[in-house]
């Protein structure tokens, strides 16, 4: 078989792509999160599942043509990647950011980011001591079942069958953008396609969605020809738009030509390896982190690198961190900047706790994982959302998110 091992600098330029289109989605605003957790956009749902879909023909289609793939989905130890997805989605709802949103967000100058960096070192910090304790082999080592894909092991894969297999598993990802509405109480991608038009509802989320991506960014003076190609589609309820799914496919493709370097995506193992090589060096958790790191930070410092040339040339969203707080937190609590930082650091610390628990984050276990049709990323993404959604409902309430107030 054709196998390549890709040197760590590569990450810089995968970190970029991955950081620019993530950017330009607005996955750096926190309130793209924060609606998530609401279940009001469900941006990420839709975008992410034709991801997986094309990305998963792609790899095990690559597989069984004699193409070897490093592949590497996170192990399946459920009490574990239950509960850190529980924990992941907690402080996600609260603080509108995971691993690599964090960065984005920090390439687009955003404060809040600055408050959620220290909260995510300290979450990362607190798995490093509880991972040798009785407790954390405890949560590692309950209900182990292995690295798990769709067609069994990933250790005795059979190359013609996992591709069956992984046809299937795009057409009811594709099938499931295509039936969802992005917006709560809209229509679907198919209803939107059968009549021609746009619903009336939908019309008015995407025109706040636009408000609240352009809230505090620089003067429009961007390229016409890239604004009108990309940034307009943004808010866009459709799935299957031309320019939504070209970023989705790329996006699946990303990972796949990833895993054939013998790399992955993933943004929170960089937390744990930088706290365990200032930190806490002498600690087990380091020693396994700093031993298995592969280019992630150089990925963590591309996608920082990617939204920053993206919010400056592109989208236009660089906040130059002034003080912007998201429209469903202000509405929710007022325009209290301490309230926010405590919110940013207190959600992020439970988020990247809950990462490292579950071993994974949304680009390493759900995208990447879900790309390799792990059975763990579809138990982590599961309690991520029952925990984002049953939080965002006691935090939130009944608040409007819209950007007037």
């Amino acid at each position: 078989m054709i196998s390549v091992t890709a040197p760590l600098w590569i990450g810089l330029v995968f970190g970029m792509a991955f950081g620019g289109i993530g950017e330009i989605w607005g996955i750096g605003n926190p309130e793209t999160l924060i609606r998530l957790a609401r279940w009001k956009d469900r941006l990420l749902v839709g975008c992410l599942a034709i991801a997986c879909a094309i990305g998963a023909v792609a790899l095990y289609g690559l597989y069984a043509l004699g193409i070897s793939m490093h592949f590497s989905p996170k192990p399946m130890y459920i009490v574990g990647v239950v509960i850190g997805g529980m924990l992941f989605g907690v402080g996600m709802a609260i603080s509108g950011y995971v691993p690599g949103s964090e960065l984005m967000a920090l390439g687009e100058g955003r404060r809040d980011a600055l408050y959620a960096l220290p909260g995510g070192l300290l979450g990362a910090a607190a798995w490093t001591i509880l991972y040798q304790t009785v407790v954390g082999h405890w949560l590692l080592h309950t209900a182990g079942y292995g690295d798990l894909i769709l067609s069994g092991s990933v250790h005795h894969i059979r190359p013609v069958f996992t591709f069956l297999i992984a046809a299937v598993y795009a057409v009811a990802l594709l099938a499931a953008a295509a039936f969802l509405p992005r917006y709560s109480g809209g229509k679907s991608c198919l209803v939107q396609a059968a009549r021609r038009q746009t619903d009336a509802h939908d019309q008015n989320s995407m025109s706040d969605t636009a408000a609240y991506l352009a809230e505090g960014g620089l003067a429009e003076d961007r390229p016409e020809r890239l604004h009108s190609l990309m940034i307009t589609d943004v808010p866009n309820s459709n799935f299957y738009s031309r320019t939504k799914l070209a970023t989705s496919v790329f996006i699946g493709g990303l990972v796949v030509v990833a895993i054939f370097l013998h790399q992955i995506f993933g943004e929170s193992t960089t937390y744990s390896w930088f706290v365990g090589r200032v930190f806490l060096p002498h600690l087990e958790y380091s020693s396994v982190v700093i031993k298995k790191i592969g280019w992630e930070p150089f990925s963590d410092i591309g996608t920082f690198l990617g939204a920053l040339i993206a919010a400056v040339f592109i989208s236009r969203h660089f906040q130059g961190f002034r003080p912007v707080i998201p429209p469903s937190w202000r509405n929710r609590f007022g325009t209290s900047a301490m309230k926010r930082a405590i919110g940013s650091f207190g959600g992020f610390f439970v988020m990247m706790f809950g990462a490292r628990m579950a071993d994974g984050c949304t680009s390493g276990h759900i995208l990447s994982g879900g790309v390799q049709m792990a059975a763990s990323a579809w138990v982590f993404a599961i309690a991520v959302v029952i925990g984002m959604i049953t939080t965002a409902r006691v935090v939130y309430g009944n608040a409007s998110e819209k950007v007037p107030g």
